[in-house]
């Protein structure tokens, strides 16, 4: 005991000496910079105590995403994993997992999400057909050590089915879990969720490696200092600028080309340019059908059509060659708003004119680059002689992030496409992605602000606080990065990419083929100022200088936009290119459609599939002959609902002549505000009880489609109405479910 006194003793007189030689020097020293030294050296020494773990050797990030925010909480965790722990894992699309990789001893993290009812997000969806084929004494996981982050709704009756079942396939396979599964949920605060998951696991995983405490990395608390973009290992390219002048007579040669595109994946735009992409985004924009807008029309009735008022619109788009269902989905490339693409250029300093120019990104010779700038200018040139073209024979197309050099999106495209197409310029990105921001200020107290704010334990609380106020990223930069100087070059890759948006397809193939239609509503309304933010951030000591004018802008009222319905329904334009995808929905119609009844309930733009069957309805029954119309058993039921019948009626001409010419049988409508007292679909249910009951009895099947409460409440009525559910039993609705009977799509 005493001799480690002594050593203690020991220790301190060297470490005080040494700091107060340091603080002698100080014009060459900072003090908090001695100070963050030795801790650096106490770290280190405190980490050579621990054995080389050969499981740390071995840490694969799974994820399962649909829209890509599994994939971003990937790269976040990714991103602490080797501030935290010094641990490099690897990042892996379920589309690429490796069984046999899976074998060997190692941490396996799965984050994945919930799509529709219950099922797997597409790109997940083999890996989990292959793990429901194994057999429980399989010896896939014996070795694993595992962790599950599920994220879902809780709007949603699936609520996180995939990663409840993802647990249970693993506890069967005698995997060892080290961290509880946690649940997000997605219409309350899925990031914070993420936050308590990532702790919970973050505290196990210290103690599988012989830590006894999560380890803290000071330096990152005590230095502060400014950070070249040039330094940032993410940043892997650079960009070249095309001559404008070979460019447009490239243009007018391939124009009568370009015009012929139907439906091949991409455009002309991605020929130049085409690596494998590894990203969700990235592979819907290297592969992606198009189509022409032939209209865009606003189906409500006696509105004004400023871009503040209301819109549901119909758009036709035309394409070729293109094979789908009706009531298929249309996975959509939306664009940012002109508003905040003009916004973000000037932020660039980039002109009228540079906008215009079209780039390539090429590889970024990083030794070069340490020696003499290779930043390329706008004016086409670069100082870097030998530009090297991205290898589009990447090494492996999973989801690496290593060894593989990826274009983010097609190229050569112009500054103001990248940003209005491929770049998220709205919403505020996550902690791993704004430390990379840094880059980008100039200023050393607003630095330590932006270290405070996205620190351990003040991060919760900031991005609450985004989230309450639906801050977007412009608004963020106005007040943390006031003298932040954005570069085009790191730009373009550290800012996250715009993931496609999914909308329910209105038309029929069996009308028109290479014609499809969408039912679009405008998500916009007014949100409050800034000013309860601001307030926030001030109590908690986040809040930065800010001039009086741009104090008195930030408490302005302002209008929620979301981004991609703003697109559709105000930017985009008769004869405008629109980049789709199609995806098989869950609404199918039955094969024996002569017998078949059908119930059909829907609210607002959830008309838009059913639309598409009044279609399929027609021409079905214009074949067959007219006595056997008139003497049919089976019948075809709607219930829909919205708020004014002299507004929002959607496809009220084509749902009345299809009820005129038999197409339909019943037709029952609610007009929640037509009226003192509202009445909403589940009411007319509730009256049409013994319809309703007697076709489910013979076999009908029911499709709603629609808003989650709505469909909640639907459910449940039926489930209390029906005579063989005496009981209230609440697996009756599973029960249509299981015999392929019913059918839902709520959002």
């Amino acid at each position: 005991m005493r001799r480690d006194w002594k050593s203690i003793l020991s220790y301190s007189i060297f470490f005080t000496g040494n700091i107060y030689f340091l603080w002698k020097i100080q014009n060459t020293y900072s003090f908090k910079s001695i100070v963050a030294c030795i801790i650096k050296c106490l770290n280190y020494s405190k980490k050579k105590k621990f054995p080389n773990n050969a499981i740390a050797q071995n840490v694969k990030i799974y994820f399962g995403s649909q829209t890509g925010t599994g994939e971003q909480f990937a790269k976040e965790l990714c991103y602490n994993l080797q501030e935290i722990f010094d641990i490099k894992a690897e990042i892996i699309d379920l589309e690429y997992f490796d069984k046999e990789e899976i074998k060997t001893l190692g941490i396996r993290i799965f984050i994945v999400s919930t799509y529709g009812n219950g099922d797997p997000p597409d790109n997940a969806t083999e890996f989990f057909k292959w793990l429901k084929g194994l057999d429980i004494d399989n010896p896939y996981f014996r070795n694993t050590k595992y962790s599950i982050m599920g994220l879902g709704s809780k709007q949603y009756s699936h609520f996180n089915k995939i990663a409840k079942k993802l647990t249970t396939y693993l506890k069967s396979f005698k995997a060892e879990q080290i961290s509880e599964t946690i649940y997000g949920d997605d219409d309350d605060n899925i990031y914070h969720d993420f936050e308590i998951w990532k702790n919970k696991f973050f505290k196990e995983l210290s103690k599988i490696l012989n830590m006894e405490h999560i380890p803290i990395n000071f330096i990152k608390e005590e230095v502060i200092k400014l950070v070249d973009w040039k330094s940032l290992p993410d940043i892997k390219l650079d960009i070249k600028f095309e001559d404008l002048e070979e460019d447009n007579k490239k243009s007018e040669t391939n124009q009568h080309t370009s015009n012929l595109l139907n439906d091949n994946t991409t455009s002309q735009e991605g020929q130049f340019n085409k690596p494998i992409a590894t990203s969700l985004t990235g592979k819907f924009y290297f592969n992606h059908n198009i189509g022409t807008v032939i209209s865009n029309t606003n189906l409500l009735k006696n509105v004004d059509d400023s871009t503040n008022s209301d819109k549901v619109n119909h758009i036709i788009i035309s394409s070729k060659n293109i094979k789908y269902k009706s009531a298929d989905t249309l996975v959509v490339l939306t664009k940012n708003s002109k508003e905040i693409t003009d916004w973000w250029l000037k932020r660039l300093n980039i002109n009228e004119t540079d906008k215009n120019k079209k780039f390539i990104f090429v590889e970024r010779n990083n030794q070069n680059s340490k020696k003499h700038d290779n930043t390329p200018h706008l004016d086409g040139t670069s100082n870097e002689k030998n530009d090297i073209l991205i290898n589009k024979n990447s090494n492996k197309n999973n989801g690496n992030n290593n060894h593989s050099m990826n274009s983010p999106f097609p190229t050569p495209c112009t500054i103001e496409e990248a940003l209005q197409c491929y770049c998220d310029l709205s919403t505020i990105p996550r902690v791993n992605v704004l430390n990379n921001f840094k880059c980008f200020i100039k200023d050393i107290e607003e630095l330590k602000m932006f270290n405070y704010i996205l620190s351990n334990n003040k991060r919760n609380i900031f991005f609450n606080i985004c989230k309450e106020f639906d801050m977007t990223f412009i608004e963020f930069v106005d007040i943390f990065m006031q003298s932040a100087i954005f570069e085009l070059v790191p730009f373009l890759q550290l800012i996250p990419k715009i993931a496609p948006k999914s909308y329910t397809i209105s038309s029929s193939p069996k009308d028109d083929p290479d014609t499809i239609t969408l039912t679009v509503k405008k998500k916009q309304y007014p949100i409050h100022s800034l000013r309860k933010a601001l307030k926030s951030f001030k109590n908690n000591n986040m809040l930065p200088n800010i001039t009086e004018k741009k104090l008195r802008n930030l408490c302005e009222r302002r209008w929620y936009k979301g981004s991609s319905s703003y697109y559709l329904t105000e930017e985009l334009y008769p004869n405008d290119i629109l980049k789709f995808n199609v995806k098989t929905s869950i609404f199918t119609l039955p094969e024996n459609l002569r017998d078949a009844s059908i119930i059909m309930i829907a609210t607002g733009t959830g008309i838009a599939p059913f639309k598409a069957f009044l279609t399929e309805f027609k021409i079905f029954d214009q074949k067959r002959e007219k006595n056997e119309i008139l003497n049919k058993k089976n019948k075809r039921i709607l219930f829909y609902g919205c708020r004014k019948k002299g507004i929002d009626f959607l496809y009220e001409k084509e749902i009345m002549d299809a009820l005129e010419n038999k197409y339909i049988d019943e037709v029952y409508l609610a007009f929640s505000r037509d009226q003192s007292n509202k009445i909403y679909v589940q009411d007319l249910i509730r009256e049409q009880k013994e319809l309703v009951c007697s076709l489910i009895e013979k076999g009908a099947y029911v499709y709603i489609c629609g808003n989650t409460e709505m469909g909640k409440d639907v459910k449940q009525t039926i489930n209390n109405l029906c005579e063989n559910n005496k009981k209230n039993d609440k697996k009756f609705i599973k029960k249509l479910k299981k015999s392929g009977r019913f059918f839902e799509e709520t959002w």
